[in-house]
């Protein structure tokens, strides 16, 4: 912000608030307004703005700060109603505010310059780059925003048409791709990536020193006309947008820049611009996702408008700037330094960002399009425990001796996370039960996945596991039978999967957005608990891989979902694959879950709420079966393990 002016000044000016909660692109053309207001009307009017985005008026001659509670302040919630015309009148962008204005004051501001009104400091203009940063050297590039925000999607050109952009100029002409942490901007390869490392202040810089724009209609477009270039180069900066047909181009381009547009080349853009949301639903709640504005010819998600734009019309349309003899390609010694702030970049946490209700139902439907079918190498039956450490190993040593103590050979892992979790010593203890303990962290390394840790442990174990039809239990699942006969149930043997019903308590409407997510209704049925399941891998792949997806975005997806469980109900609802669900509802106890097989046998007591435990005394649960044996395993323990109290640290 400018300097207050000088009291006396002040007091015979005109005081004015500007508010505005319209996204940057659009603040970039109230600060046109707020240029033209004064230039047009100098001395007469003191002017204030809030905004979503102060950045914008950092430096700004025009801006003084004025207080709301002055009660000669005018405060005004500026709009542009002349977009509503825009299709039939011959007025820019640039128009919108300044006719607002003149409408609201009684003014006849015009404009000035074809352009927004964007300031620089002398310190700022002197600053490097973050590219010059990155590569140690002053060289020219070209800013590419491959993507955008999530409300308005019908924008987004697709990004391997970018791709093929980057790949004809190799060598020849350096990309650094931008933007906003939480949008759309998948990873182009062979740019300087600095996606979520920029703030809008360092955005405005790299478009001071950038040789070159190429994006959609958005706000760096407006950007790369309202900032400056650096002395000594050409006034007008290159920039080359991907427009289509949602926008009449006399409404957005600016001089000196190739608006790449399909207006009047469709039916559903013949006489003015579409103005449509989104080129398909997102199934996020928002209002984009109505039928009416929707794209009304999207096919394979990409809008007929941008599909008539090819790699080869951007290609040809940054060339012709160096055609002209005012731009240069890089030379051997500036392509050397570009490479050097290429594999600068090259991991960028931007890729691993959590998912939100907008991107979610989106990545998983570009996940599930890179499912492969079963790869085999997976045999036999077996059963799979997920628990280590203090808090779950004390469980899974009862569970595992209950097992063998009802006669079942099934060959069993016990899978934990690191060294920690399951020592040496731990090890030699269930070695002689038939246990093999499988660290998921070292299998991590072979096979890795974005997140694990302890819900999510186990689809990764259940898919990684050697078996081929699986048992899944948890660590603290107590069973009251040898369950391999489960394995040759005629409902598994059908469906090739087997879940048993959570506790009944209607629709979960916290879920709700999440099934809408993906696609599907909530369906009409428990939800599942999945302290035990049955899954045979060969046919239910697709959908243990979809699970173990929704896991390893547990930090989005468990804002949702109660952990683990609902993430397999999901995952095969959407994929359609078969399973069969226990018709008989939990039987509760007190912190204990009691399922039955398919006959209506109590078969399991999931102690999920009261874990066993050698530090305190266990709380006894009436009509808990198979208690007091439980607590002499648990003294055995007590007795074998010497490292226990180790763990508590």
């Amino acid at each position: 912000m400018a300097e207050a002016a000088a009291p006396a000044q002040l007091a015979r000016m005109r005081k004015l608030v500007l508010k505005c909660g319209l996204a940057p692109g659009d603040i970039v053309m109230l600060t046109a307004a707020v240029r033209d207001l004064h230039l047009c009307y100098p001395g007469q009017f003191a002017t204030d703005v809030r905004t979503l985005c102060p950045a914008l008026w950092e430096n700004n001659p025009h801006c003084t700060p004025l207080s709301d509670a002055d009660p000669d302040v005018e405060q005004i919630d500026c709009f542009y109603p002349l977009i509503d015309r825009c299709d039939e009148t011959p007025y820019h962008c640039l128009h919108g505010f300044v006719q607002f204005l003149n409408q609201r004051l009684g003014l006849a501001i015009k404009p000035t310059a074809f352009k927004g009104d964007i300031h620089l400091s002398a310190r700022e203009k002197a600053w490097y780059s973050q590219v010059r940063e990155l590569t140690r050297q002053d060289i020219p590039f070209w800013l590419v925003a491959a993507g955008g925000k999530y409300d308005v999607t019908i924008k987004w050109w697709a990004s391997d048409r970018y791709q093929a952009v980057i790949d004809h100029f190799r060598g020849r002409l350096q990309f650094v791709q931008v933007g906003e942490w939480g949008h759309h901007h998948p990873r182009l390869d062979g740019v300087i990536d600095l996606r979520g490392r920029t703030n809008l202040r360092e955005l405005i810089r790299l478009v001071y020193h950038a040789q070159g724009v190429l994006c959609s209609v958005t706000a760096l477009m407006h950007l790369s006309a309202a900032v400056e270039t650096p002395r000594g180069r050409r006034p007008l900066r290159p920039c080359v947008v991907v427009a289509g047909g949602r926008e009449p181009a006399a409404w957005e381009a600016y001089p000196g820049h190739q608006f790449l547009h399909t207006n009047g080349a469709l039916p559903c853009c013949l006489k003015r611009g579409c103005w449509k949301d989104r080129s398909q639903p997102l199934r996020d709640g928002l209002p984009q996702d109505r039928p009416e504005r929707l794209c009304v010819d999207a096919p394979g998600g990409l809008p007929r408008c941008l599909q008539l734009i090819t790699p080869w019309n951007v290609i040809s349309s940054i060339e012709l700037y160096f055609q002209g003899g005012t731009l240069k390609y890089l030379t051997p010694r500036q392509r050397k330094a570009a490479e050097r702030g290429v594999g600068a970049t090259r991991k960028n946490p931007f890729d691993r960002q959590p998912l939100h209700l907008h991107s979610a139902g989106m990545a998983s439907e570009r996940f599930i399009q890179t499912l492969r079918p079963y790869p085999g190498g997976y045999e036999g039956r077996g059963i799979v425990i997920c628990g280590g450490g203090l808090k779950y190993f004390p469980g899974a040593w009862i569970c595992i001796n209950l097992l063998r103590r009802f006669g079942c050979r099934l060959p069993i892992q016990l899978w934990h996370l690191g060294r920690k979790e399951v020592d040496v010593g731990m090890k030699a203890l269930v070695a002689p039960l038939g246990v093999d303990c499988i660290d998921a962290r070292a299998v991590r390394q072979r096979r890795p996945v974005r997140t694990l840790r302890g819900w999510e442990l186990k689809p990764y174990a259940l898919l990684h596991s050697r078996f081929r039809e699986v048992l899944l239990l948890d660590a603290d699942n107590v069973p009251l039978v040898d369950p391999e006969f489960l394995f040759d149930a005629p409902q598994f043997r059908e469906a090739g999967a087997v879940f048993w019903p959570d506790y009944d308590c209607g629709r979960n409407r916290k879920a709700a957005a999440i099934w809408r997510s993906c696609g599907r209704r909530q369906p009409d049925e428990p939800e599942f608990e999945s302290g035990q399941l049955l899954v045979d891998k060969q046919r239910c792949w697709r959908a243990l891989c979809l699970a173990l997806w929704f896991n390893a975005h547990s930090d989005f997806y468990y804002q949702h979902l109660h952990g683990d469980k609902e993430t397999f109900h999901l995952a095969f609802r959407k994929l359609r694959q078969r399973y069969a669900l226990v018709p008989h509802p939990v039987h509760a106890l007190v912190a204990t879950i009691c399922q039955h097989d398919f006959n209506g046998r109590r078969i399991f007591q999931h102690r999920n709420l009261d874990k066993w435990n050698l530090r305190r005394p266990n709380r006894r649960i009436r009509g808990f079966r198979l208690e007091g044996i439980c607590r002499d395993y648990l003294a055995k323990l007590r007795r074998l393990w010497k490292g226990w109290r180790s763990q508590l640290s």
